[in-house]
């Protein structure tokens, strides 16, 4: 069994995907591959994406690191 991410799944060369976070960070792979793989359904629910500044830092936000 090889285990790939959604491209894989769709032209064949994986067998499954254990980690989609869907819709959170696999949505755009999922819109583009729908009907080319099966769905067995969500697998995490209530995920949330973001980035911190740790508290060591000396900034506010991660625009600061621009600079």
């Amino acid at each position: 069994m090889q285990v790939q991410c959604g491209a894989g799944i769709a032209d064949g060369s994986g067998d499954a995907m254990v980690g989609a976070w869907l819709p959170t960070t696999h949505a755009d792979y999922y819109a583009e591959y729908e009907g080319k793989f099966e769905d067995l359904g969500a697998n995490l629910s209530g995920t949330k994406l973001g980035l911190v500044v740790p508290a060591y830092m000396d900034i506010d936000s991660i625009e600061d690191l621009k600079e």
